[in-house]
């Protein structure tokens, strides 16, 4: 399924169930971000990538969000960055900052920078 446009190479931003480690995941990716297996079975980019992009679902579990949608991913690729709910290491406190996409993680948090609610 498509969900948008690569902000990097303006190719169509793909979603996939995966299961990593025995966890079912969604990637989302460029359709130019083509992996492979490579000698020593590891998976990397092929060498007819021209584009690295590419975002886990779970690339924010570290601070307890469980899972990124396809709908933020959308509005994360419309708008170049969205508000994102995140919770505290024991899960109690609540907070709220900006993702926005970055060329080597996929996505990143601004810490710096506040959300008005």
């Amino acid at each position: 399924m498509i969900v948008g446009k690569c902000p990097y190479c303006d190719g169509n931003v793909i979603a996939q169930k995966l299961s990593v480690q025995g966890q079912k995941v969604m990637l989302y990716t460029c359709e130019n971000a083509t992996k492979e297996y490579d000698l020593t079975e590891s998976y990397v980019f092929s060498a007819e990538a021209t584009c690295r992009f590419r975002i886990y679902s779970n690339a924010l579990k570290h601070w307890n969000k469980r899972s990124i949608g396809q709908y933020e991913i959308k509005n994360l690729l419309e708008d170049g960055r969205i508000k994102v709910r995140l919770h505290g290491r024991k899960g109690t406190r609540e907070y709220f900052k900006y993702a926005i996409t970055d060329a080597e993680y996929g996505i990143s948090i601004l810490w710096d920078e506040e959300v008005h609610q």
